[in-house]
């Protein structure tokens, strides 16, 4: 089957739709065991209900879908090129997908905006993630070792209640890897 050069396989369509509906389940399974021990029940359970949704709308499905087959290509070793223009458009789906979700820092002006309830999406996210890559034991900590102080500058009271949710999210989820 023929597509046009900026569309997507069935194929690609489906593994993207399969593999993000899965990352959000993993969250909201994070955010569940969240809401169950931190005063913040009713704001995690709204947030598992809209989380990446955007990914879904008119501004980032297609361009998450292609930046999906790059990172399945990658994995299994297989080259990949984006069509011609696809990879600006990639690059401005992801700003708009950081900046319109607030539990990405770069939602913020300041990262140390950030509420409680948005770190601890943050840390579910990351969490799923590296699940999914099999990194980290399945625990956001590698996650924040790599960002926190690097990319993201968190002031001290931010960087230790980030660190005590991913420990308190590692025990909820009865060990690092079960996420």
């Amino acid at each position: 089957m023929q597509t046009a050069a900026h569309e997507p396989t069935p194929e690609m369509t489906a593994f993207y739709e399969r593999r993000t509906l899965e990352h959000i389940e993993r969250v909201r399974k994070c955010l569940s065991a969240m809401a169950a021990v931190t005063p913040y029940g009713d704001a995690l359970s709204e947030r598992a209900k809209e989380h990446d949704l955007s990914k879904f709308g008119p501004e980032e499905r297609i361009p998450y879908i292609w930046l999906t087959e790059f990172h399945r290509c990658r994995q299994i070793g297989v080259p990949f090129d984006y069509p011609v223009g696809l990879e600006e458009r990639v690059r401005v789906a992801i700003q708009h997908h950081v900046t319109s979700n607030r539990h990405h820092p770069d939602f913020h002006v300041d990262p140390n905006q950030m509420s409680e309830v948005d770190l601890i999406e943050m840390v579910c996210d990351w969490t799923a993630m590296s699940h999914e890559f099999d990194q980290d034991g399945g625990s956001a900590r590698g996650w924040a070792d790599r960002t926190v102080g690097t990319r993201f500058h968190f002031d001290d009271d931010k960087r230790r209640y980030i660190y005590r949710t991913i420990d308190l999210l590692d025990q909820q989820l009865g060990s690092a890897s079960t996420a």
